[in-house]
Formats: C-alpha cells, structure tokens, sequence
C-alpha cells in the first residue's frame, strides 16, 4: 500500500534547560534549514520532499555538535484506501458545553459515565465525543426513518436554558472483533521497525525518543459486517480517542448524507485489508457496556418531555446583555470600571471597538466572572499587540485570527473579537480556537453567567 510520512520535531538541549536562548538556537537551527516552526522550535518534515533524508543528516550532525537531541511524532497514512467502510470523525464537545458528568449502571454492571451538557454552545452540529461517540437528533431520526435498526441510541441529557438540536449517544449492535494497529510500536524494536520500512528505520537512529509512532489503523475484510453501522471498542489502547471508534457502510453512509443527517466531511475511509500487514499488531476488541432498556426509554421520555415544553431561541440581543450588564455592574461594584466617558469614546474610529462602545459606556473594563476579565481600552490595545506579536513566532499556522484582543482568560488564553463580531477565544497553549460566541452580547450573557 502507498503512504505519505510525516515527521513533527523538536532539538532537546542534553541537560533538558529549555531556557530563550535554547529555544532561539533551536529556532535558528530550522530556519537554516529552511523550514518554519512554532515559537519553542517545533517543526515538520514531510519525508516525501525531495531532501528529506538530508535534512535528517543534518538534524544529527547539529546535534552531535551542538549538545542536542533530537525529539518527534511519525505519522504514516495511507494514500490508494479504497473501502466500503468509513469511521465517522468526531471532536469533543467544545470548552463550557459540558456541565456535569453522571454515572449509571449498564447492562453488564459496569459504571458507564454519560456528560450532562449544554447543547447550545454547540455551533457546529455534527458528530461529537471524547470517550464515546454521539450523533446529532437528525442522524437518530434518519435511522428511524430508513429502517436502519442495528444500533441504540440514548440521549444526552441537556440542561441548557435554550433551543438547540440534541445529541443521543450511539450504541451500534455489531462490533468489529479485531484492529490490526501500531500501538505497542516502540522505538527500540529495530527489527519491527525495518519490517515496516519507509524512512522509519532511518528515524529512528537519528531521534532519540519518539515520543508516539502512529500508523493508520486497519481491519481485516473478513471481521468485517456486509452492511450497516458497527464500532470497535480498544479498552486497552492508551490513546483516548482511538478506544472508540463507530463504523459505517458505504451504502448506509449515502443514505445519511442523501438525508442531510451526516456530511461528507464527517466520514474518512477505513483500511480493510486481506491480511495483516508485516510489522502491525492485532488486538482483540470487546463489546462495549450500554445502558439498561429501561434507562434509555425513561431518559427519552424526559428527551420528549423537553421539547414539547420549548424553550426561547438562543438570540441574546445587545440592549438584553447591555441591561445584564448593569444590573451585574450594580450588584459588585467593586469588580468593575467607571464607563468611558463619552468625549473619549467619541475618538474611538476602529472597527473592532466602535461595536464595543456601549459596553465601555457601561465599564471600562473588570471581572465578568471568575474566568473572564473584560479588558479596558488601553489594556485592549496593548494585549492585542502583545497578541499578535507573539503569533509572529507561530509559524506553522494556516490561519492567523484577525481582530482585537478585548478579554483576558484566567489561563492565559484570550478572546479576540473579530471583523466579522464573531468571539472567539484563543489558546496560548495550542494555539487555536478553543471556544467561540456568534456575537458580543452572547459572549457577554454567557460569561456574566460564568458558563
């Protein structure tokens, strides 16, 4: 099978300092390269460019001159998959959209652990999960529409104050018994790490740890069901993503989509091979726990309950957070700047803040809660320069934000409004978006709320 191998690295001074100076000799190193990387010195290397082996020489000598060591991930992913199986991709819920965890008993008599959320803040409707996968209303309801009965589903119990599509967790009958995967791959297991070839071998000699070998799973055909929905369930695998993983057919997957109850976006295809290929592993899967019948019919007559009682559209409009605000303003008034004053305010000609003003009329700036500080307008523009400075050294982005910095988070993260007056907020560890509002008085209702 043909594949593409990826390389993400880093140099490690011997003694493990990671002081500026480290990180900007490193820096230099990659660009002398020429290459980019992130502001510590992480870098990519695609092992098809035509000097990729070289860049690997030279990653060795530096530092077996230099008092370094080199660090990575190795990715392998295959290029001619063609299947009739595709795995549905999923993302967690987005930061502030879980709000508890219960736990109940399933059918074997293990704990299962189901989010409590608020399905609001949900912008994106599609697949979501971190230990276990759930579908959007219009994915279950397309099901029960089509006659597609192999799988069960259990809502995600909402306690959001407004209207949004609700997620049901997805529980498919049939699972798959075997994946053929990489993960007891080691470094040191030189022999397996020929077998599998590639510049792998080549690598591995010249980096001293290799923090995580990834290669694409498969499955082989004849595990594999003719038809339908399936998962495969790896308690074992480390990674937390990859214990879970729901299948769906070629054919199935049309009808979905044709339904508009699953995007093409949402699907990637799976590698179902004859037999297991030279250097993998097998692993033994299991069933997964799910909750008993009757939890799932009462927990559905609490989904109906919910949507026959109705709740308002999530529309905050600005004199709705504008009032908030005040009200907030009046109870701790110590937590929160007199207005701007109107003479200044007037001089404000900026896009980004001419859309603020009524909100600095009211303060200039203090604790919307606990996790968010509003920033006054000589603080804004000083965090937003700071901002954008410190992106400069993020050279492996695709996608730069563009706006002004207006909150401070109280992990260091920071919410930006944008051209368009969509919020979003930013991490300082990723970096990227991590959260984000459709408009400032959401941003402003949600975080007086301390969501």
């Amino acid at each position: 099978m043909k594949y593409k191998e990826k390389l993400l690295w880093i140099l490690d001074k011997t003694d493990r300092e990671s002081d500026d100076n480290g990180y900007q000799e490193n820096i230099d190193f990659v660009h002398s390269l020429g290459k980019k990387c992130d502001c510590v010195g992480w870098s990519e290397l695609d092992m098809d460019e035509p000097d990729a082996h070289g860049v690997l020489e030279r990653i060795e000598s530096f530092c077996k001159e230099r008092g370094y060591r080199a660090r990575g991930w190795y990715e392998r992913v295959y290029t001619d998959v063609e299947s009739d199986w595709y795995e549905i991709k999923n993302e967690p819920f987005r930061d502030g959209t879980v709000v508890d965890i219960i736990t109940i008993k399933a059918q074997n008599g293990d704990d299962l652990h189901h989010n409590v959320i608020n399905a609001y803040r949900e912008l994106n409707v599609a697949p979501k999960g971190f230990w276990k996968v759930c579908v959007p209303d219009r994915f279950r309801k397309a099901c029960t529409e089509n006659g597609i009965t192999d799988v069960e589903f259990c809502w995600v119990k909402d306690k959001g104050r407004y209207e949004a599509e609700q997620y049901f967790y997805i529980y498919p009958e049939r699972y798959i018994p075997r994946i053929i995967y990489d993960r007891s791959i080691r470094q040191n297991q030189t022999e397996r790490l020929r077998i599998l070839g590639g510049t792998l071998p080549k690598i591995a000699s010249v980096f001293y740890n290799l923090e995580h070998i990834q290669l694409q799973d498969c499955f082989l055909k004849e595990d594999m069901p003719s038809d339908g929905i399936a998962y495969v369930y790896c308690p074992s695998a480390y990674d937390f993503c990859g214990r879970y993983k729901i299948l769906i057919h070629k054919n199935t997957a049309e009808i979905l989509i044709k339904e508009k109850a699953l995007s093409s976006a949402d699907i990637v295809p799976v590698c179902v091979v004859e037999k297991c290929p030279e250097g993998y592993d097998f692993d033994i899967t299991e069933r997964e726990a799910i909750p008993f019948t009757e939890y799932i019919e009462k927990n559905f007559s609490e989904y109906e309950g919910l949507k026959a009682k109705g709740r308002p559209e999530y529309n905050v409009k600005d004199k709705e957070a504008l009032l908030f605000f005040r009200k907030t303003k009046g109870e701790r008034k110590a937590d929160f700047s007199k207005g701007l004053s109107k003479k200044y305010a007037e001089q404000i000609t900026d896009s980004f803040y001419k859309t603020l003003l009524p909100y600095y009329g009211v303060s200039n700036g203090g604790q919307l809660s606990d996790e968010y500080t509003f920033l006054s307008y000589s603080e804004s523009l000083k965090a937003t320069d700071e901002f954008f400075e410190s992106l400069k050294k993020e050279e492996l982005l695709t996608e730069v934000p563009c706006g002004a910095v207006i909150v401070s988070c109280a992990d260091g993260d920071s919410v930006l409004i944008t051209e368009s007056e969509r919020i979003i907020r930013w991490s300082h560890e990723a970096p990227e978006i991590v959260c984000e509002w459709q408009s400032i008085a959401k941003f402003f209702v949600n975080a007086l709320n301390d969501f």
